[in-house]
């Protein structure tokens, strides 16, 4: 997985998963009938699964797990070692597809809540510089960044004016605990909150 290791959409997916944001829709299934799982997947999708926030160490344990669900067929063969780009693409493409993955709407910057304290949040995370009126303070995220050992602009942004404004492109919010705000979802991810599936 260490080509998704460091892939801002992965990331949102492990963390949003884990905290309850995103449901996850069902499996997809290939042409013999068994399901589809993207490389890095680490939570169970099968409808109503008391261990769909249940983060796996690898997709072989996710597999493993998977297999003591009844009406689950699993694709035979090799499971392990290297894959091809093709496939790594293939499942960023999914990961990106969880979320709205567009470009930033009118007025990208929105209004957080989050504890602002000192130090690290309960995610492990630093939390996200904030003005007084609760929008996001680019010039403090943007020094923080640096000081993280990363470039400003992100290679999600086109310059420098634009970096650390929308949590939907720039790709340094995920080094910092948002509070309330999250990616958007994709128009057809329910929020668990909504509960609709």
């Amino acid at each position: 997985m260490a080509n998704l290791a460091s892939n801002k959409w992965y990331l949102w997916y492990l963390r949003e998963v884990a905290n309850g944001h995103l449901e996850l829709p069902d499996y997809e299934e290939n042409e013999d009938g068994s399901v589809k799982i993207y490389y890095g997947e680490l939570f169970c999708r099968v409808p109503d699964c008391s261990k769909a926030q249940k983060k796996y160490t690898a997709t072989n344990n996710l597999r493993t797990h998977l297999e003591s669900h009844e009406d689950i067929e699993l694709q035979e063969g090799n499971n392990g070692g290297r894959v091809a780009q093709k496939v790594v693409d293939e499942a960023v493409k999914w990961y990106k597809g969880l979320f709205s993955g567009i470009e930033p709407q009118a007025g990208g910057e929105r209004s957080i809540s989050v504890d602002s304290s000192a130090g690290q949040s309960a995610s492990g995370l630093p939390p996200l510089p904030v003005k007084k009126d609760g929008s996001v303070h680019v010039t403090n995220m943007r020094k923080k960044v640096v000081e993280f050992g990363r470039k400003v602009p992100c290679d999600s942004c086109a310059n420098r004016n634009d970096c650390c404004k929308d949590i939907d492109k720039c790709d340094h919010f995920v080094h910092f605990d948002c509070g309330e705000i999250h990616p958007t979802l994709a128009p057809s991810q329910p929020t668990t909150e909504e509960g609709t599936a």
